[in-house]
C-alpha cells in the first residue's frame, strides 16, 4: 500500500506524540517535555525525552528518536507503512489506497513478512490437505489438541522433503535468498537452496500486532543429529530475545485480568488456552530475556512463572526473578507435582484442578525460601547467613521503596532479626548497585561510537554557539522565523559542515512548504543529522526544568520571535565587524585623500548601524 504524504501529515498531527507514546512508557513532566526510562536500553535514570510541540522523542542514553511512527516501528519492530496504519486506527482516520500502486515497490520489511506470509501458507496447507500430513494430524489429535485450536494458532507441518517449500516459493516468484536469510532454507555447497524444516509440526510465531516473525518446529520422527526443536534464524524481523510466544493471542486477556502465566513452551500454552487459561505466554525454550520482560509490562505489571519441578526449571525460575524484579513485576512461583508439565497436568486433572494449583502460587520471597531449606542451607549458620545475604540482594531490585521495605520486615521476622541489621545489609547492596551504574555510564562516555566523538566534540565547541543556536530555531515550526533567517543569512556563511548541510535540508523542504518539525527531522538524509538536531532541540528543554525548580513559573519560556531577531542582529554584526577590519586595512593602505574620505563616510555609516543594533539587543535583554 501506497499512503500519500499529505495523509500521512494529517495522521501525524492528529495524535499528541506524548498522549501516544504514554501507553508504553511512563512519562513525567520535566520542563516543556515529558520524560522518562527508556524503553530501547535498560536504564535506571530516565534520559528519555518526548516533546508534543515538536512532535519527536529521544533517548540521550542510547540516541534513539524520531516521531511517532519511528517510535512504533522501533517498539514493535514493524514497518513504516504498518506503524503508520496502526497511528491512524489510533486517531480513527480510514486510510484508503491509492490506485496504481507497484508491490514489487514494496519495502524489504513488508517483503520479509510476506515470505513468512506465505509459508504459513503453505504449512498450514500441507497439515490439513494433504496426505503426508496425516502423521502430523494424528500426532497432534492424539496430544488433544482441536482443529479451531490449531487453526487459532496457524500450526503447520512442514513434508519430510528437501524440496516442498522451496518449490512452492520459486512458483510464488520469492526471493530465495531472502527465504534463507528467515531460516526458512538453507544452501548446499555447491549452490542448490533445500528446505531448512523437514518432518516437523510448525508453530508460527506472531508479533504483538500479529504478523508471522518466523516459526518453530517440532520433529515428529526422531532422526539422527536433528534437533528435537528447530527455530527460524535472527531477522530485520524476528528477535528471539524480544518475542513472547502466544503474545498476540493472549494480550486482551492479559490486559483485563491484569495477570500472564509464563509457561516454557508451545504445546503448554496452546493447552492452556485451549482450556480457557488466555493470559498465557510462553519463552519458547528459552531463558527469560529482559526484552521478554520489558515487553510484558506493557500489558501487566503481575505474573506466575510455571517452571518444571526439576533443578534446570527451579534454576530457570530464580534467574527471571531478577528480571521481574528490576521491572516493578509482582511475582507468584508455581511448581506443578514433579514429572507434570501443563499439558500433561491439564489432559490428567482438568482446568479446575489447575487454577486451584494457581491459587496456591507462592511469592518469590518464598520461593526462594523452599529452594534454600530444599539444599539445607537453613539448617547450618554459616549457610544460613549466606541464604538471608541473598534474599536481602533479591529485595534490594524491588525499585518501589515502601515494597522493598515490606520484603526486608518480613524477612526479618522469618529469621528473628533486627530489622536494623538487615536494613545496613540492604544499604550495602544499594549503594553497589548505583556505585556499578555509575561506572558504567563512565565506560559509556570513554567508550562512545569511534565516529561520533570527535564530530560531537566539534560540533558542541564554543565557537559555533551561533550556529547552534541558528539550527533549534530552524526547527521551531514557524514561517516567521524560517523567513526571517533564510532571507538575513546565507546558509554558506555556516561553519560547520554538519550543521551546513541540516540547514540546507531545511531551506529545500520550507520551499515546499513543510515547517513541521517532526517532518523536517525525518527528512534529513542523515541518522547522525537526525540524532544531532533532536538533541539540540530538546536540550533546551532540560534547562528550563531549572527555573520550573526554583519557582513554579517557567521564567526560562523563551520569546522566540525575539531570539531568532536577536540572532539575526548578532549575524549582521559580526559582518560589520568584518566590513569595518576591511575598511579600517584599507585606510591604512591608501594615500589618496578623497579615497580615504569617501572610506571614513562608510565607516562612520557602519558604526552607527552597529550601535543601533547593539542598542536594540540589550533592550531586548
Amino acid at each position: 500500500m501506497r499512503i500519500p504524504p499529505e495523509k500521512i501529515e494529517e495522521i501525524k498531527n492528529s495524535v499528541s506524540i506524548v498522549d501516544f507514546i504514554s501507553n508504553y512508557v511512563a512519562l513525567k513532566k520535566s520542563g516543556k517535555s515529558y520524560k522518562g526510562l527508556c524503553p530501547f536500553h535498560s536504564e535506571k535514570t530516565p534520559s528519555f525525552m518526548v516533546n508534543d510541540e515538536k512532535q519527536i522523542f529521544h533517548c540521550f542514553g542510547c540516541g534513539r528518536g524520531g516521531d511517532v511512527f519511528k517510535f512504533l516501528m522501533e517498539y514493535e519492530k514493524i514497518s513504516y507503512i504498518e506503524a503508520v496504519e496502526e497511528v491512524a486506527k489510533y486517531a480513527g482516520i480510514q486510510i484508503r489506497p491509492q490506485s496504481g500502486y507497484d508491490k514489487s515497490k514494496q519495502d524489504e520489511i513488508e517483503l520479509l513478512y510476506e515470505i513468512n506470509r506465505q509459508a504459513a501458507k503453505f504449512f498450514a496447507d500441507k497439515l490439513y490437505n494433504s496426505i503426508e500430513g496425516e502423521v502430523a494430524r494424528s500426532y497432534l489429535a492424539e496430544r488433544k489438541i482441536k482443529v479451531n485450536t490449531q487453526r487459532a494458532f496457524g500450526l503447520g507441518y512442514s513434508p519430510d522433503s528437501w524440496s516442498a517449500l522451496k518449490n512452492y516459493l520459486e512458483k510464488e516468484n520469492i526471493d530465495l535468498e531472502k527465504a534463507m536469510d528467515l531460516g526458512l532454507l538453507d544452501r548446499k555447497e555447491r549452490g542448490a537452496y533445500y528446505d531448512k524444516f523437514r518432518d516437523r509440526i510448525i508453530y508460527p510465531i506472531f508479533s504483538t500486532n500479529g504478523r508471522v516473525v518466523g516459526f518453530g518446529g517440532r520433529i515428529l520422527t526422531e532422526k539422527e543429529n536433528a534437533p528435537k526443536y528447530l527455530n527460524s534464524s535472527e531477522s530485520k524481523i524476528y528477535s528471539k530475545r524480544k518475542i513472547l510466544y502466544g503474545l498476540y493471542h493472549a494480550k486482551e486477556e492479559i490486559r483485563k485480568l491484569d495477570k500472564a502465566i509464563l509457561v516454557e513452551g508451545y504445546m503448554d500454552l496452546i493447552t492452556l488456552y485451549q482450556a480457557g487459561v488466555k493470559n498465557v505466554v510462553a519463552s519458547s525454550g528459552t531463558s527469560l530475556t529482559d526484552e521478554q520482560v520489558q515487553l510484558l509490562s506493557r500489558f501487566t505489571k503481575n505474573i506466575v512463572v510455571l517452571f518444571d519441578a526439576d533443578t534446570a526449571g527451579e534454576n530457570a525460575a530464580l534467574r527471571s526473578i531478577e528480571l521481574l524484579l528490576k521491572r516493578d513485576f509482582e511475582i507468584r512461583m508455581l511448581a506443578l507435582p514433579e514429572g507434570e508439565d501443563p499439558d500433561s497436568f491439564i489432559n490428567k486433572y482438568g482446568v479446575e484442578e489447575f487454577r486451584e494449583e494457581l491459587d496456591r502460587s507462592v511469592n518469590f520471597l518464598e520461593f526462594q525460601l523452599k529452594q534454600f531449606q530444599k539444599q539445607g542451607m537453613l539448617d547450618d549458620p554459616a549457610k544460613q547467613t549466606e541464604a538471608i545475604r541473598q534474599l536481602v540482594k533479591t529485595a534490594a531490585l524491588i525499585n518501589d521503596e515502601l515494597r522493598r521495605n515490606l520484603h526486608i520486615q518480613n524477612i526479618a521476622k522469618k529469621f528473628n532479626l533486627r530489622e536494623r541489621m538487615l536494613e545496613r545489609e540492604l544499604d550495602k547492596y544499594l549503594n553497589e548497585t548505583k556505585l556499578r551504574e555509575r561506572r558504567n555510564a563512565i565506560n559509556s562516555l570513554r567508550k562512545p561510537n569511534a565516529e561520533s566523538l570527535p564530530r560531537k566534540a566539534e560540533l558542541n565547541s564554543p565557537n559555533l554557539t551561533f550556529e547552534k543556536q541558528l539550527i533549534r530555531l530552524l526547527f521551531e515550526g514557524k514561517e516567521s522565523i524560517l523567513d526571517l533567517i533564510f532571507d538575513n543569512i546565507p546558509l554558506d556563511e555556516l561553519k560547520a559542515k554538519e550543521y551546513r548541510e541540516i540547514a540546507e535540508s531545511v531551506f529545500e523542504n520550507y520551499k515546499k512548504g513543510i515547517v513541521n518539525p517532526s517532518t523536517l527531522i525525518e527528512s534529513l538524509p542523515s541518522e547522525s543529522q537526525k540524532e544531532i538536531v533532536r538533541e539540540l532541540v530538546l536540550n533546551e528543554t532540560v534547562i528550563s526544568r531549572k527555573w520550573d525548580e526554583i519557582s513554579g513559573v517557567n521564567k526560562f519560556e523563551r520569546d522566540i520571535e525575539r531570539e531568532a531577531d536577536d540572532l539575526v542582529k548578532r549575524y549582521k554584526l559580526k559582518i560589520i565587524e568584518k566590513l569595518l577590519r576591511e575598511l579600517q586595512e584599507q585606510i591604512s593602505k591608501n594615500e589618496e585623500p578623497s579615497e580615504v574620505r569617501t572610506l571614513l563616510e562608510e565607516v562612520n555609516e557602519l558604526r552607527k548601524e552597529k550601535k543601533t543594533l547593539i542598542m536594540e539587543l540589550e533592550e531586548n535583554d
